[in-house]
């Protein structure tokens, strides 16, 4: 049975198709169907393709950052893309006036 039922979920099968093959009627197969999807949640099919060249890339280059190495204790590193107000809160919030 589970074989069968599988073979319905194949690429362009048909549950039609498959009833004739094996002599089984659609609706028992349909029945089939639905009780392998109540006990396996989350079936999906997945589909395999070859390998294809990938092209190497550089690794990208860190981006640019203000680093404030405060008394010895505590580095903050801050992307030149933060906003000033956020960079002003975060040094704030570190104690340092």
């Amino acid at each position: 049975m589970q074989n069968l039922t599988h073979t319905t979920f194949a690429p362009g099968a048909t549950v039609a198709a498959v009833a004739r093959q094996y002599d089984v009627a659609t609706s028992l197969i349909y029945k089939w169907r639905r009780a392998v999807r109540a006990r396996e949640p989350g079936f999906a099919e997945v589909v395999v393709v070859p390998d294809e060249p990938v092209a190497v890339s550089r690794p990208a280059a860190s981006p640019a950052v203000i680093e404030l190495e405060i008394a010895g204790k505590v580095r903050l590193r801050i992307p030149l893309t933060t906003p000033p107000t956020l960079a002003a809160a975060m040094v704030k919030a570190l104690g340092v006036s």
